[in-house]
């Protein structure tokens, strides 16, 4: 889709794969006297992804040391502030400059203001820029722990009010820069509020009033696999029944604004955090198609990312940025998950990933888990729940003998060919089918699958000449997998492919 797109940093273009380049707009080396600006790098840096076939990103930055310019810390005094490590173990150091200190806040909104006055943002070409703010992770994020806030109160005087002020500016700043393309800009929020009691309540409208001001989102965690579930911004939840529903109504999917995240932390380089590398592909498959779960069109990749999976990057890469009504398919990946609530803390069971194609446990067809994975603690757990299933089954012992799926109207919303691929696992010897409604509501059923019970993962692919989501079976679902026995069947994904798809 024109507007969607994998980008990462640096000067090459690793993969073919590759759209977007993002481009460091740092203010110490844009602007190396007092009110004198170089804009020579950003246009250089520019022109050498256009060279490499890629559209741009930018990242204005001006809170990590060594982002701002040495004469403004030597002219205001400002001091210079190490940041606590997230663990010991974590291969790098930072250091950041008080953002809130007032003589570098007001040199950085002159700065902005010059940058604004480029129309480099309103370029066709660029396609995003990040709303940076401050945290101990890369710096410049939007998240910061008690012990940072406490750390700062001490040696640089940090307040609620100071703050909240420094980071609106931020906000305010990106947006008159973008002026007139609000909508590519993407606020860096994955932990909003920032900090507690007073620091909450001072930072906690802060993204609320980027949106209303046309702004795009930014996660930075879906590579941690369960996080995103229960996200405001996203218009994500976990119903009562366990399953994590999207409001696509949010002006962040209905306009298209931009929204992504960075799918980046594999291979070697990140086993201090997410464990053995041999773990990592499993991780990537699940993150991958969360990416477009969650209706992004813009995901942050590294080489070891482009390294696992291929053929699951190049579905992401053509498929992002679809909606309901403009995506050739849909897919129901039936799985499950245990998270620590994002809200309460409280342990939440959650079912499937889900893109205009539900799975539905209602009577007759009630599933089970299955396909158990033990992997590397999530931070997501709940204690002692380091392992999910990679699959559903039919559960024929307790009278459930099918599953049961809906098709989102706004995805189809008319009868019409399709190809229905079901991926199961051949667990045991079975013989099943699918049941379907036409359009005129007729019961149809396809040939049958005989399991075999050899344990091999298998796809059975069945064309449809017409199916509709006329609600006609149990539950309000359109269609639905039902065995004959003996045994159960096991299923991991469900996809239904439009027929009549003519591209575009």
């Amino acid at each position: 889709m024109p507007y969607s797109g994998f980008n990462t940093w640096g000067r090459t273009r690793f993969s073919e794969l590759i759209t977007v380049q993002g481009i460091f707009v740092h203010w110490s080396r844009l602007s190396p006297q007092p009110g004198e600006y170089d804009w020579k790098p950003v246009y250089e840096a520019m022109d050498n992804a256009r060279k490499l076939g890629m559209r741009i990103g930018l990242h204005v930055q001006g809170v990590e040391r060594t982002h701002v310019p040495e004469w403004v810390i030597e002219k205001y005094h400002a001091p210079v502030l190490d940041v606590i490590p997230l663990q010991e173990n974590q291969p790098w150091r930072l250091q950041i400059v008080p953002p809130w200190h007032p003589r570098v806040r007001e040199e950085y909104q002159a700065f902005m203001a010059a940058f604004g006055k480029t129309g480099i943002p309103q370029m066709k070409d660029v396609v995003y820029g990040y709303i940076h703010g401050i945290s101990p992770t890369r710096g410049e994020e939007w998240v910061l722990r008690p012990k940072d806030i406490q750390d700062w109160e001490q040696k640089a005087g940090l307040t609620p009010d100071l703050l909240a002020g420094c980071l609106k500016m931020r906000i305010d700043t990106m947006l008159g820069a973008f002026h007139g393309v609000e909508y590519k800009l993407a606020f860096m929020g994955g932990r909003v509020p920032i900090g507690q009691g007073e620091y909450a309540k001072k930072t906690g409208a802060l993204q609320d009033y980027a949106f209303a001001h046309g702004t795009g989102w930014r996660g930075g965690s879906v590579d941690f696999q369960h996080t995103l579930f229960e996200t405001a911004a996203l218009g994500t939840s976990v119903a009562p029944e366990g399953y994590c529903v999207i409001d696509e109504n949010l002006p962040l999917h209905k306009e298209n604004r931009y929204c992504g995240d960075e799918n980046e932390e594999y291979g070697k380089g990140w086993e201090w955090r997410h464990g053995p590398v041999e773990g990592h592909g499993y991780r990537h498959r699940i993150a991958t198609l969360r990416t477009l779960q969650l209706r992004q069109n813009f995901n942050l990749v590294a080489p070891d990312t482009l390294k696992l999976n291929p053929e699951v990057n190049q579905y992401a890469l053509v498929t992002q940025g679809r909606n309901a009504g403009n995506s050739p398919d849909a897919w129901a990946y039936l799985r499950e998950c245990a998270i620590r609530s994002e809200k309460d803390g409280r342990p939440l069971i959650v079912k499937n990933l889900e893109r205009w194609l539900l799975q539905r446990d209602v009577e007759g067809h009630r599933s089970v888990p299955s396909e158990r994975v033990d992997r590397f603690r999530l931070s997501t757990d709940p204690p002692d729940r380091h392992y999910d299933f990679d699959a559903r089954r039919t559960d024929l012992a307790n009278g459930q003998a099918g599953l049961a799926f809906q098709l989102d109207r706004n995805f189809w919303g008319k009868p019409g060919p399709a190809s229905l691929k079901v991926t199961f696992v051949d667990r045991e010897k079975a013989v099943w089918h699918v049941e379907y409604a036409d359009a005129g509501k007729a019961k149809r059923s396809t040939a049958q699958v005989s399991n075999s019970g050899d344990g091999q993962r298998k796809t059975a692919t069945f064309r449809i000449d017409s199916i509709s989501s006329s609600r006609s079976f149990p539950g309000l679902t359109d269609f639905r997998l039902v065995t004959g026995g003996p045994g159960d069947v096991t299923v991991t994904m469900v996809r239904i492919i439009k027929g009549d798809w003519k591209g575009g």
